[in-house]
């Protein structure tokens, strides 16, 4: 019987297709350490473009989340702003800190800034200052900030297309005016510390600037003090702007594309001028709040666009102690 029952299933398995198995005939309980296929995990790029107003909001699913904006401050007839960003589809980055990557394409007409100046005095009006702010770690005092660790790299081209490097000969061909800044606000009112408008004090620290704008402060030569950061060096310029808000202008001495520092000492340097005469601007204190951070481009004029693209950039702020 034993020998009937087995050359029965000989028979069928000798008539089951080649490539078949013994699956296909029998509920076969597999293993229990058999390895079982992993999940894909969709993480697509997805690139989303906008022009004139936008305000997009990137969320990173580990750490900080990221607005782009357009912040232009005077719109021209004819004028271009435009704006593309590329996000993961799962909203998961390599570190906590990552932004999406994105890129600002502009081109404003040559508008004077200073009427009443001597013509060969005059300056351009900024029109717009694109940027990405961080979001979730700020307000925190200046006591409180541990490290602002930055970290980019970008380009500025002529077009509407992303520049595989930046040449200042083409943009002065262009007759392009613009800078690349990391800008920040501070106030000792924690409400008013995020407002742009509002808060009693800026520091901005300009990483390039091309043309013939120039930061607050700049106008007056004197170099109130001096800090090196990832080897680059950069001068301390303060006054009050239009607004009548406090500004210092960290200003490095030749373009920085690429960077990565901890950026504190910079606020060390403000916080210890308090007292020293002939400062052309109020100091902020160690309890005053830290509001608004953000990266970008100072927009103030060109001959045809110009594209500001920032492939990697992280602002990454650390609690004191943390």
């Amino acid at each position: 019987m034993g020998f009937l029952v087995g050359l029965i299933v000989n028979v069928v398995l000798l008539s089951v297709p080649i490539g078949s198995t013994l699956g296909a005939l029998f509920r076969i309980r597999p293993f229990e350490n058999e390895r079982k296929p992993e999940e894909k995990v969709h993480n697509a790029r997805v690139t989303k473009s906008f022009c004139n107003e936008f305000h997009e909001f990137a969320q990173n699913k580990i750490g900080l989340n990221y607005t782009v904006n357009s912040n232009e401050i005077q719109a021209e007839p004819n004028s271009a702003l435009c704006m593309s960003m590329t996000t993961f589809e799962n909203a998961t980055y390599p570190t906590n800190s990552t932004a999406p990557e994105f890129a600002f394409t502009w081109g404003y007409p040559f508008r004077i800034a200073n009427e009443s100046a001597p013509a060969n005095q005059t300056k351009p009006l900024i029109h717009a200052f694109p940027q990405a702010s961080i979001g979730g770690v700020v307000p925190l005092t200046l006591e409180d900030l541990g490290e602002l660790t930055l970290d980019f790299a970008w380009t500025m081209g002529i077009g509407n297309t992303n520049a595989p490097s930046t040449s200042v000969r083409r943009l002065g061909a262009h007759l392009v005016n613009a800078s690349v800044a990391l800008d920040m606000y501070m106030d000792p009112d924690k409400s008013k510390a995020g407002d742009t408008g509002k808060a009693a004090f800026e520091m901005i620290v300009y990483f390039a600037h091309y043309g013939l704008q120039d930061p607050v402060g700049f106008g007056n030569g004197t170099v109130v003090t001096t800090e090196k950061l990832d080897g680059k060096d950069f001068r301390l310029f303060a006054g009050k702007n239009a607004n009548g808000q406090n500004v210092f202008s960290w200003v490095a001495s030749e373009p920085i594309t690429e960077f990565r520092s901890d950026i504190s000492p910079l606020f060390n340097n403000i916080l210890d001028l308090k007292g020293v005469k002939g400062l052309k601007a109020d100091t902020p204190t160690f309890t005053d709040y830290l509001g608004y951070v953000g990266f970008g481009t100072q927009a103030y004029n060109s001959v045809g666009n110009v594209t500001f693209w920032v492939p990697r950039l992280s602002m990454d702020i650390r609690k004191f102690g943390a």
